[in-house]
């Protein structure tokens, strides 16, 4: 800062011993003195209308008389008279200059003060939002974990239902194989107490029938035995 500075009040300095220039208009300023009269002619005998305009005042240039020496300008209050051309420069004084670059660098500071806060709260929001991604890369991996399982019991109740049809359809076939070994026994068992009853009925009949023949198988007596 301070070389700035020292290098601000060099320029100055070196601005002070150039010649001013010798057209009218423009804008020129007062140079390192303490007070300048701004008098009604162009001469030491012509009335002062100001006797202290300060340095670094800002004055219209009005006319330029550069052989004579003086310089009619107007100053920042309306009020127009002559001065020496040598109070006169064209750039701003070293003190002017010097509030200038120290305002620069107020505004400058405050400049980077509001930029170090807007950085640190950047840094903030970028700490949250690094927070929250953390938050939601932990979220995304627990919903990742648990979709994971839910795919696996997903599978699992899928072959257990398959399983479960399997079953079902083996326990249809064993009823009807049982329904068939069931009609198959009572076919079985009719078969048998008809064959038994058929036995029956043909012992009943072959008995009739021997009783019917069994008179006629007697032998017979001879006439002589008879005779007897």
């Amino acid at each position: 800062m301070m070389k700035s500075l020292t290098s601000l009040l060099a320029v100055a300095l070196l601005a002070t011993t150039l010649p001013a220039s010798a057209q009218s208009g423009g804008t020129r300023y007062i140079t390192d003195q303490l007070h300048v009269p701004l008098r009604s002619g162009k001469g030491n005998q012509f009335r002062i209308l100001n006797s202290g305009l300060p340095s670094g005042t800002k004055l219209t240039l009005l006319e330029d008389a550069p052989e004579e020496g003086w310089a009619r300008v107007r100053t920042p209050g309306g009020e127009e008279g002559w001065v020496r051309r040598q109070y006169l420069v064209s750039d701003p004084v070293a003190s002017i200059k010097l509030e200038r670059a120290q305002a620069n660098l107020d505004r400058f500071e405050k400049m980077e003060g509001n930029l170090g806060g807007e950085v640190r709260r950047l840094e903030a929001e970028n700490q949250q939002l690094e927070t929250a991604l953390d938050k939601q890369e932990a979220r995304s991996a627990q919903l990742a974990k648990e979709l994971k399982e839910l795919k696996k019991l997903s599978a699992d109740a899928v072959a257990l239902n398959q399983r479960h049809q399997k079953l079902l359809n083996q326990h249809e076939l064993l009823k009807q194989e049982q329904a068939m070994a069931e009609a198959e026994i009572q076919r079985l068992s009719g078969s048998e107490s008809h064959k038994w009853y058929m036995y029956g009925a043909m012992s009943v009949g072959l008995g009739a029938i021997l009783a019917m023949i069994a008179p006629h198988l007697r032998p017979r007596r001879r006439r002589s035995e008879w005779a007897n």
